[in-house]
Parts: structure tokens; sequence; C-alpha cells
């Protein structure tokens, strides 16, 4: 069900900084329409951005794929601005519906004269999903995409993730799938072609299900890196995480469910030390516990991780309602998982609200101001 903005907001925007001169504030973004379940049912969904400013701030959003294009003036201090809906239909159509088999000219282009905080909202009557946007000048150029065991009480509820090409000039981008997308098999590399703007969708196969319990696969591992080609050096990508419909229920069953999309941090804001929090409402989270090199040395609290590595790439710390600190003598990252309303703990009354998936920032890339 559609949860409380301002909790949520508050939640993204403290996600923190990649780097010492690098935060989530910016005045280029780069984000896609992603797939929501209800866009092959009903449509009913719509896309919205937020903008967040201390100062007057003039914002363009456009997709220049297609000529969309709208101008926001003098939007005021101290505010949160949203946007009109996106496109979702006709010759402007932004939606991200399929499999994609070529390059699609649905980048969303954002461009502010003064420094935002940029989030995206996807949502309808019940199921809503938010995520922070990042600036174009804090991408990088390697990412792994980070999902879940996609069971969902909605058939059509496949996993996802998407990429686009943020530089001038062409893009090439090499990617291998942990799990078999719909065009894609598991673990075979292949190369896509890509020109600043241009987005590709990918999206994991459904496996079964019916009677209200639908399941698909787990594309969490799957590598996404910018290449050096013929045609040039290479470039910065955007890579966005997400599934259409999921419940993440700690028992396998399918209750309440949401889609999410989740910007992911590239593999250089990876760091080596996380604090992480319960959320407020839904207090009992789940995490994964992500490393690239499967001999990374894991804390928890302290003492050596003692859950298997799955799929040599991440560790998953069951549904807990307490305060963490995860360490790590190379490079990992960490997602946190709000799991399903009556689940995983989650008992007491007046528990409402979906699933959502938040990657966190290392302790290394923390700030001391926030806006929202």
């Amino acid at each position: 069900m559609r949860k409380l903005l301002g909790g949520l907001l508050i939640l993204l925007i403290s996600n923190g900084s990649f780097a010492q001169n690098f935060s989530n504030k910016g005045k280029d973004f780069w984000v896609a329409y992603g797939y929501h379940q209800v866009m092959t049912s009903n449509n009913a969904q719509n896309m919205v951005l937020y903008f967040a400013t201390d100062q007057v701030t003039t914002v363009t959003v456009s997709i220049p794929g297609t000529g969309y294009t709208i101008t926001y003036p003098n939007i005021p201090a101290n505010t949160v601005f949203t946007s009109n809906p996106l496109p979702k239909a006709g010759a402007q159509d932004a939606r991200l519906l399929n499999e994609s088999t070529a390059p699609e000219n649905k980048g969303i282009h954002i461009v502010a004269d003064r420094p935002i905080v940029a989030y995206a909202h996807i949502y309808n009557s019940s199921v809503s999903g938010a995520s922070i946007l990042f600036p174009t000048n804090t991408l990088g150029k390697e990412y792994y995409s980070i999902n879940y065991d996609n069971i969902s009480n909605s058939n059509g509820s496949n996993c996802w993730f998407y990429v686009i090409a943020c530089d001038p000039g062409t893009t090439t981008v090499e990617i291998i799938p942990s799990a078999a997308t719909i065009t894609h098999a598991a673990g075979v590399p292949f190369t896509i072609t890509l020109t600043q703007g241009q987005v590709y969708n990918f999206m994991g196969q459904l496996t079964g299900g019916g009677g209200g319990f639908f399941t698909g696969v787990d594309l969490t591992g799957t590598k996404i890196r910018s290449i050096a080609s013929a045609s040039g050096s290479c470039k910065r990508i955007a890579v966005y995480s997400g599934s259409g419909r999921i419940s993440l229920t700690c028992d396998g069953s399918a209750a309440s469910s949401d889609n999410y999309m989740v910007q992911a941090l590239p593999k250089s804001a990876w760091g080596k030390k996380f604090l992480t929090t319960p959320t407020g409402g839904l207090p009992y989270n789940v995490f994964r516990v992500c490393v690239s090199d499967p001999t990374a040395v894991v804390l928890l609290n302290g003492a050596p991780i003692t859950y298997p590595l799955e799929s040599s790439f991440f560790y998953e710390i069951p549904a807990t309602n307490q305060p963490l600190k995860i360490e790590s003598d190379k490079p990992i990252t960490v997602a946190q998982y709000i799991t399903s309303a009556q689940s995983c703990g989650n008992t007491g009354t007046g528990n409402l609200g979906d699933p959502e998936v938040i990657y966190l920032s290392p302790v290394e890339q923390n700030i001391s101001k926030v806006i929202w």
C-alpha cells in the first residue's frame, strides 16, 4: 500500500555522499520510467519527480529522444516541488514496458540552474516506490544489480534493471546476468551500445505461479560495466534496479506487495563500514551484504559473519529490528529491505506499508547536512 511519502523522503535523502566533494545534491540527473506491474493492465500508475532546494531554482525535465520537455521556473527556496506526471501513452510515452530488444530513446534528463536534491516516485493508489537520484558527476562505470527473490501476489511482477548512457558519444556496456532475463541466458556475457539518453531495460524471467502466488528469478549479482570499444573509451552510465511488484515476507509467502526502484551505487562508491538503523513502522529489516571479491572478510557487530555466502556475491542477514555494524577488509555494499506488513516480525497493529529497498552509503561517505 502507498507509504507516507514524507518519511520515505527523509530516509532516502539522508543516504549520504559518494566522496569528499560529491553528494546527492547536484544540477544534472538521469532516470527512466521503470516497470510497474499495473502498466500491463490498467496503466493506472504515475511517475513524478520531486525537487528539494534551498535556493530559488529553475528545473528543466526533458526526454530528448521523444521531444518531451517542460521547465519549472523559479521554484521557491526551502521547498519540495512536485513535477507533472511523466508521459505514459502516445508518441512521448516514457514507460519501460518490456525487456528492450534495441536501445530505447526514453532517458529522462533533469537539469537545474542551482543544486537540488532530486528523487522519483512511481505509484498508483496502493502500490508505490520511490528512489533518490544521484547527480551525473557522481556516477561510475561499473555496477551490480541488487534485487531479491521475486515473489508476488500479482502476475507480471518481473524484477528488472536498466542502464542509461549519460555521456555524449557512444557508450558500450558489458552485462553478465546472474539469472536468466527474458532474452538473455544466465552467466553469458554480452554487450550493448547506447548513445546519450538511450536506455536498455532488462527483465528477469517469470518462473511460475497462480492463485495469488507468482514467482520470478532474482537478478542480484548481475554485473553491468561500461567498457572501451573501437568507438571510444568507457563512459559513465546510470543503473537502476527494481521490481514490478514484490512481497518480502521471510516465509516465502505472497502477502502485501509493492513495486520498487532504486538507483545503484557505482562500485567506486562502495565502502568498508556501514551502520544500520531499523525503519520506523516496519522495523524488521532484511539485509544483503554484497561483495565483488568473495575472499572479503566481513564482520557483523564485530564478529565474523556466520551466514553463508550466496552465489559468491552476497550474505543475507535475516530480518532483525536491531541496529547493526557491518565491516569488511575490502569494499562492499549493503542493501536494506523493508519487509511486508504483518510479516517477518512486523506483527503490531497498524503496521501499514509494503516492501521497499534502500542501498546504504558507507560511513566513509557520510555528510553533516541534508535537505528535504
